[in-house]
Formats: C-alpha cells, sequence, structure tokens
C-alpha cells in the first residue's frame, strides 16, 4: 500500500525518526512516501518497522531514507 504524504504521516514521522540512529538530519521527512535523502546514509540501524505509519501501512522493508519511497 502506497503511503499517503500528508501533514499527519509527516508529523509522526518527524517524532520517530528523529532519533533514528541513520537519520541524516537533513529536515527531510517521510521518506517512506518520498523520494530517499540526498546524503548519503550510513546503516546504524533503523526505526521504521516500529514506526506507526509504517505499521498503518503494513509496510515490509526499512531504509526508506535510503531507497526512497514504496510503490
Amino acid at each position: 500500500m502506497k503511503v499517503e504524504d500528508n501533514r499527519r504521516n509527516e508529523e509522526t514521522c518527524k517524532d520517530f525518526c528523529g532519533s533514528c540512529p541513520s537519520y541524516p538530519g537533513t529536515g527531510e521527512w517521510l521518506f517512506c512516501a518520498r523520494l530517499k535523502s540526498k546524503q548519503k546514509i550510513r546503516r546504524n540501524g533503523c526505526l521504521c518497522p516500529a514506526c506507526q505509519v509504517h505499521m498503518d501501512y503494513g509496510l515490509e522493508s526499512d531504509y526508506y531514507c535510503e531507497k526512497g519511497a514504496v510503490a
């Protein structure tokens, strides 16, 4: 299921992903609905699977900051 790019999902993401050990700290958010980060990602762990957006949409992957939106 495609993640909706809306304010509610963005706020959920901001609240959750800000503490992600791999988040590049660029002010970009909601990678699962948008493009991947413009920055190189250093994989230090991924919090995506525990995010409410991830659960609401039944996503099955991780590291969206590196891959970008899901189809």
